[in-house]
């Protein structure tokens, strides 16, 4: 047992005596039920400047080491009752017993004896007899290195704390160990997943990276593989509940001597709350105080961007410099904080308005929704209308922008009631570059302005003229059917080998008491714009249902009737309930003699809906073709697939016909196309007869052109009917 001393020295069962204060002495245990080894022990240990504790077995052992905490443990393995294995084992499971160094003695270099002793914990082991001197020095080299592994744990331990501070972490990819990837702790704390269930595969660890941003991630360590050299990136995680982080990863190579690439090494660091800060920055330097809208900075920025795309892709759009009317008599009549929320109900206004009306799938880019739109400063506001189908165009969206302002405005209990004037300038002959465009969108609003307010103008007054007869059109436009002023012209299809007249295809017209006769491309997109070209088809479906019951009762035969649908009208919820009601209405229960023409575009817009909606149409008897073939996407496998029924080769392979090689070559493989897959052909667009006579020397089965007829009213067409039947006989 061990004893106290009065002058704070301890000594052990052999009087040796030991300061509690002297930290310099290192600690020994010895644990040994030979009394003789202990003296043995004592004599060198002594000499040599170590401080001695004693036990004579495995229980005092343990007690000894829970007291003092040795720096080093001597172990005989053969003691009674608790051997050295066990001691060792025992001591090792002590909090303070992980990393001590621990030496077993045995009397014999016996292999098992060894392996046993490492197995129980042991660092080293000693043989009987001992050789003392050989003992001291690996003691010390064992206590030194003790001292070092347990600095390294420290600093370990520091270094482990700080990279959880700073949410870093680190991570090595190995390319010839079946990619094994190693990750730090933090980094499994980063990721948010469960170091013991979560496996580091790339499979998995791409399945983390935002959907967004894996291309951009794949191809930053493809350019560190292939260049050898580090790059640092930033993405975006999403971990298994959700959420999304931000991460900063710096990528580097793992290499030979010789520069041979092993695989790669870097870190993973959370910077959410960086771009957090970031973000509140920019914020504050992009966006508007009072509306939440982007500022002048911002919008600069997106109109710059805007200008180098519509370049790139040859497109049109327009830029709306708008100015509230009258705006400083409502800061005086009631005071700037009444100001600032009208600003903040206009912009409300406009955004939802973009929003949700039409105007957002014609003219707005509805990926970038809440930019398109700016507060310059003070009551002025833009705005950006992307890819234009008609410049004139943004004459019908400033109609519209002004309609929202113009509604009252409730604030507490004041009604207040505000207009607006608006610029508009066209890229790119109003500017191309965006001082230019939006200074001169900045003088039409003031040419708005000198008129009377509450009025838009374009830069250019020819714009004006065209989008006025555009407007006045559409005005004009929407009793067309009601007024009975449409009318359908007839192009006769002939055969291609018989020259017999088979069929014709319905064409539309306006006769406007007001603008006079009009063909389809003066009318046609403008009703696509505004939607009433779903008004306009049903009519046209009527017609030529009831143009085709008074030829039957009439006996004049059987034709087929082609009829263009446009896709948003094909694409009506309540399409195909109203061409039954149609069919039912004139008792036409044999819908074979007409013929639905729909484009390429239209067909592979929305190829399960489409599919299920033609085979319904089939069910139903009428006939389906595909419009201006050869220009759309021409894919193999919708012909396959969709039940259709013939194929009409647009009139641009048809007209070079048959000098042109490539033209030539292209009609031909539709029509083996066609043939392969027993659809009919119709070639529009022949003009001439040498057009006509290669077709009538190949497989096309029809032909429609000015050659045989243009298109003509009902009354000329039965006329030409009549006259073909008299040739016929």
């Amino acid at each position: 047992m061990l004893q106290l001393l009065p002058q704070g020295y301890f000594t052990d069962h052999y009087g040796i005596k030991m300061s509690q204060s002297d930290n310099s002495l290192k600690l020994v245990l010895v644990i040994d039920d030979d009394q003789t080894a202990h003296l043995w022990a004592k004599r060198y240990l002594s000499a040599a400047g170590f401080a001695m504790v004693s036990a004579l077995n495995g229980h005092e052992g343990i007690e000894a080491f829970k007291k003092h905490t040795p720096d080093i443990v001597l172990v005989d393995i053969d003691m009674p009752v608790m051997n050295g294995f066990v001691t060792c084992a025992a001591i090792r499971a002590l909090p303070t017993g992980k990393n001590t160094p621990l030496l077993m003695i045995t009397g014999t270099e016996d292999a098992e004896r060894v392996a046993s002793s490492y197995l129980a914990g042991a660092t080293d082991f000693v043989v009987k007899p001992i050789n003392w001197k050989v003992l001291i020095h690996r003691l010390h080299y064992m206590i030194k290195a003790s001292s070092l592994l347990q600095q390294l744990e420290k600093s370990e331990m520091r270094l482990s704390k700080a990279q959880q501070m700073a949410k870093l972490g680190h991570w090595e990819w190995y390319f010839f160990e079946n990619n094994k990837i190693y990750l730090s702790d933090e980094v499994f704390a980063i990721f948010h997943v469960n170091k013991e269930s979560f496996i580091p595969s790339l499979v998995n660890l791409k399945a983390i990276i935002h959907e967004a941003d894996r291309e951009y991630v794949q191809m930053s360590f493809e350019i560190v593989i292939q260049n050898k050299m580090p790059l640092m990136i930033e993405y975006r995680i999403i971990t298994q509940t959700g959420q999304q982080y931000f991460v900063g990863q710096q990528i580097d190579t793992i290499q030979t001597s010789n520069h041979e690439l092993l695989g790669l090494t870097g870190t993973i660091q959370d910077i959410t709350e960086r771009k957090d800060n970031e973000n509140k920055i920019k914020h504050l330097a992009y966006y508007d105080d009072i509306t939440g809208l982007p500022n002048r900075t911002f919008f600069l920025e997106l109109l710059s961007n805007s200008i180098k795309l519509a370049k790139r892709n040859e497109r049109n759009f327009a830029v709306l410099f708008l100015d509230l009317d009258n705006f400083k008599g409502v800061n005086d009549s009631y005071g700037h904080h009444i100001g600032d929320r009208l600003l903040k109900e206009v912009s409300n206004r406009l955004t939802a308005g973009l929003r949700s009306s039409d105007i957002a799938s014609r003219y707005v880019n509805t990926q970038s929704l809440g930019t398109d739109i700016a507060r310059l400063g003070g009551d002025e506001f833009i705005i950006l209308l992307s890819e234009l189908t008609y410049p004139e165009d943004a004459a019908y969206a400033a109609d519209h922008i002004q309609q929202w302002i113009r509604d009252p405005i409730l604030i507490d209990t004041q009604q207040v009631y505000i207009g607006s004037s608006v610029g508009i300038a066209i890229y790119p002959q109003d500017g191309e570059d965006t001082e230019t465009l939006l200074k001169n969108a900045d003088i039409a609003m003031y040419h708005a302005k000198k008129i009377g307010k509450g009025h838009y103008q374009f830069f250019h007054d020819s714009m004006n003229v065209k989008a006025q007869k555009r407007r006045k059109m559409e005005n004009f436009m929407y009793q067309a059917v009601e007024n009975n002023e449409l009318r359908l012209y007839y192009q006769p299809i002939v055969s291609a080998k018989s020259r017999q007249l088979i069929g014709a295809e319905a064409l539309m017209r306006w006769q406007s008491p007001q603008l006079g006769f009009l063909p389809p491309d003066d009318f046609i997109s403008l009703a696509e714009d505004n939607g009433l070209i779903i008004k306009f088809g049903e009519w046209a479906i009527r017609e030529v249902c009831r143009q085709h019951k008074q030829w039957q009762q009439q006996g004049m035969g059987h034709l087929t009737i082609a009829v263009n649908l446009s896709g948003l009208q094909f694409n009506q919820p309540n399409f195909i309930p109203m061409v039954e009601a149609i069919l039912a209405e004139y008792e036409i229960t044999h819908p074979d003699f007409l013929i639905f023409e729909l484009t390429e575009s239209v067909i592979m817009a929305d190829t399960e809906r489409m599919f299920n909606k033609l085979w319904q149409l089939k069910s139903i008897g009428i006939k389906l073709s595909v419009d201006d073939f050869g220009t759309g996407y021409s894919s193999l496998s919708y012909l396959k697939s969709f039940p259709l029924d013939s194929l009409k080769i647009d009139r641009s392979f048809i007209k070079d016909l048959p000098h042109n090689g490539d033209d030539v070559a292209i009609v031909q493989t539709i029509l083996a196309l066609a043939g392969t897959l027993n659809l009919s052909t119709v070639a529009e667009g022949v003009e001439t007869s040498v057009q006509r006579d290669f077709l009538e020397n190949s497989t096309c089965n029809s032909i429609q052109g000015y050659l045989f007829s243009k298109p003509i009213p009902i009354i000329e067409f039965n006329q030409y009917w009549k006259l073909s039947l008299i040739q016929d006989i």
